[in-house]
């Protein structure tokens, strides 16, 4: 390689890099702050220089007998990036039509190993020694890393020993079943009523055009607050604030993280994306509450997210701390917010341009009487089935992270070396399902809200399976699932009632889809109206 050759391939790149942080950084609410703005600037242009190193002097791969499958076409340093944005799903299916169930792209600067149709249970089935979810999210976006260089100065979170009871899945697995949604459903309606009448009270004809994801954040981050930190820290405005932005401000600090050397990275992070500041909040609220409850100042009369993990024991018979509990809350947070504000936002774009499927919903969810709840809407056949599909195709092109642990060899008999990252196939696995659909029914790859109605097996939009993995599979699932349908369900039930909801074309606003990969709601504002 020339050395004018590499000169062009670093300009090439620099170029690249800088427009892929900045459309990504804005596309996921960056702020406006102008020291962010500065720092992303920078960031981009290091990165054109830290990536060609890295690419001239990295380190050979060892060579693996019967790897899974290189898709060809990678272009040097953009890998297959042009051809995937192009038409996400095309490019994936012709790769399975190709290579089969299994195949590599390069993307995103790294190697990713893709798992279509019948080998996705394999991967969300298989052994934790085999893959782990954790650590594979943990290479796209570095949360942890984000959160230590963020507050290991102020107080560093406990190590959690494998014979203790998870203090996040264990008790959400035992207190979020769908016949517990009775206990936090007078605070989701506060919450969320609270939100209407703050900031969406309309006349009868009156109209209002939202930035609905903004909207959106805000409102689930009023529930979770109230649900997931109690009703007497849950109402602070400022905390609501800060939780509605968390895990955005984590993706911005997380994607430099992963692009630029360590050395200045964490720089970066601690002086100009931190989250030290949302931190802070939450600990100097929920501490004290749960200080007061331990010393008896406070009655422990609310079942809450936080008061489930002070009161959990570890295996050795003790406590953890009100500091140690407390500080789990940030997890919950990244968990439950931005992904339900993300279905909840697809759900009202598919409804603003099907106004007689919205009167149809209308007049079943006047059947349940003047006061509407979680848990009778939960019960409307229309609305679930409606969500479920919401689930099955507004959803990611590729996801469900996982890192391989050790060489993995697939039932193809193709290896999967230690080390690498492997994606699942979703929104491909949703359209060509392993098992035939139902004959009669729509093709997969349209939207059709009455798909789930009058089946043979009841599919409730909390229901995992093959043909629908957006929770997961197995015992990898997402144990929240039951609280966050209900959730949106009541959600939508609220809105379709008092407004009318539209885009300014009448049509369905297009999706947002970022490197091929993940697929956001619209951009566009809805127009909200009174009735």
């Amino acid at each position: 390689m020339t050395t004018n050759n590499l000169i062009e391939k670093g300009q090439s790149f620099l170029t690249y890099s800088a427009t892929l942080i900045l459309s990504q950084l804005h596309l996921l609410r960056a702020s406006s702050d102008r020291r962010h703005q500065t720092a992303i600037t920078a960031a981009a242009t290091l990165v054109g220089t830290w990536s060609l190193y890295r690419l001239l002097f990295s380190k050979r791969k060892r060579h693996v007998e019967n790897i899974v499958p290189l898709v060809s076409g990678s272009l040097p340093i953009l890998g297959h990036a042009l051809a995937i944005n192009q038409d996400p799903a095309k490019f994936l299916a012709q790769c399975r039509e190709k290579y089969g169930p299994a195949f590599r792209l390069n993307l995103a600067g790294r190697e990713t190993f893709v798992l279509t149709g019948r080998l996705i249970p394999e991967l969300l089935f298989a052994s934790r020694k085999q893959f782990s979810f954790t650590e594979g999210v943990e290479v796209v976006v570095p949360t942890k890393r984000v959160l230590h260089l963020s507050y290991d100065h102020k107080h560093k979170e406990e190590e959690i020993s494998p014979r203790d009871k998870h203090p996040i899945v264990f008790p959400v697995k035992q207190n979020f079943k769908p016949d517990q949604i009775s206990v936090f459903s007078e605070r989701i309606q506060k919450g969320f009523l609270g939100m209407l009448n703050e900031k969406l009270a309309l006349q009868p004809g009156e109209k209002r055009t939202l930035a609905t994801w903004d909207f959106l954040s805000e409102a689930i981050s009023r529930i979770s607050c109230l649900c997931f930190a109690g009703s007497r820290v849950g109402n602070n405005k400022d905390l609501v604030l800060a939780m509605a932005s968390f895990t955005q401000n984590i993706i911005k600090a997380g994607m430099l993280l992963t692009i630029l050397p360590d050395a200045i990275a964490n720089v970066v992070v601690r002086r100009l994306f931190s989250v030290e500041q949302q931190l802070d909040l939450l600990m100097e609220l929920i501490v004290p509450e749960l200080e007061k409850i331990a010393s008896g100042e406070l009655p422990d009369d609310e079942p809450t997210f936080v008061s489930m993990v002070f009161k959990l024991p570890k295996a050795d018979g003790s406590y953890r701390s009100p500091r140690d509990a407390a500080f789990y809350f940030k997890e919950i947070a990244l968990a439950s917010i931005h992904t339900t504000s993300h279905f909840t936002t697809f759900a009202l774009h598919e409804l603003a341009c099907r106004p007689e499927l919205v009167a149809e919903m209308r007049d079943m969810i006047s059947k349940v009487g003047p006061e509407r709840t979680p848990e009778n809407v939960s019960e409307i056949p229309l609305l679930d089935s409606f969500l479920r599909e919401v689930l099955r195709y507004d959803i990611d092109y590729l996801g469900l992270h996982h890192k391989a642990l050790k060489d993995v060899v697939l039932s193809t008999g193709q290896v999967i070396p230690e080390g690498s990252l492997v994606v699942a196939a979703l929104e491909d696995a949703h359209v060509y399902p392993m098992d035939p659909p139902p004959a009669g029914m729509k093709p997969l790859d349209e939207f059709d809200p009455y798909r789930f109605l009058n089946m043979e097996q009841d599919k409730w939009s909390s229901t995992i399976g093959n043909d629908l993995i957006s929770f997961g599979l197995g015992g990898h699932a997402c144990p929240g699932r039951y609280f966050a349908v209900n959730e949106i369900k009541y959600v939508l039930a609220e809105l379709i009632m008092r407004y009318n909801v539209s885009t300014a074309s009448g049509k369905r606003a297009k999706d947002f889809p970022v490197m091929g990969m993940v697929k956001f709601p619209p951009r566009e504002p809805l127009i909200f109206e009174g009735i």
